[in-house]
């Protein structure tokens, strides 16, 4: 099954911290392609530093339930702390959207509820597949032109 992942973080050598969350997606999978890392101001609460923040499409075997758990401890691993809603972290590890069925539980929703109002995950999915639509039967790049933020949305490494 092919996967959506969203990687973040905006504490430590963010970067690095990217890297090592991506080396770590290839023992669940393998990665189909790589978005370039874009930085963004903060979402939701604004009061922290900027993130990094990249999409990777990874093709796995594992159901969404057991990735989601392999996810979380990545994360953990990584040196994640539980924190406050929406605040400051040193990778972020999300499941955006996958091939299967719509997958709506108290612990996992696929889609993830708050994709389409995201710029930071929005624009890196794009340069993935700028002809992607949702199963509402929205283009991509419709809601890209939507919403707002663009500015706050920046390229900075294509390759990494």
């Amino acid at each position: 099954m092919q996967y959506w992942i969203g990687l973040g973080s905006n504490l430590g050598d963010r970067l690095e911290n990217l890297k090592l969350a991506r080396q770590a997606l290839n023992r669940f999978g393998t990665i189909q392609c790589s978005s370039p890392v874009y930085q963004t101001a903060a979402w939701g609460k604004k009061d922290q530093p900027p993130f990094l923040n990249a999409v990777v499409l990874l093709e796995s075997g594992l159901n969404p339930f057991r990735l989601l758990r392999k996810l979380k401890q990545t994360e953990v691993r990584l040196g994640r702390t539980k924190s406050e809603r929406w605040g400051p972290r040193k990778i972020d590890l999300d499941i955006l959207e996958w091939e299967g069925t719509p997958v709506q539980t108290s612990i996992l929703k696929i889609p993830h509820p708050l994709l389409k109002q995201r710029v930071f995950v929005l624009q890196p999915m794009a340069w993935i597949d700028q002809q992607f639509t949702f199963r509402s039967g929205e283009k991509i790049a419709t809601l890209l032109q939507q919403l707002e933020g663009h500015d706050d949305c920046q390229l900075l490494i294509e390759k990494w």
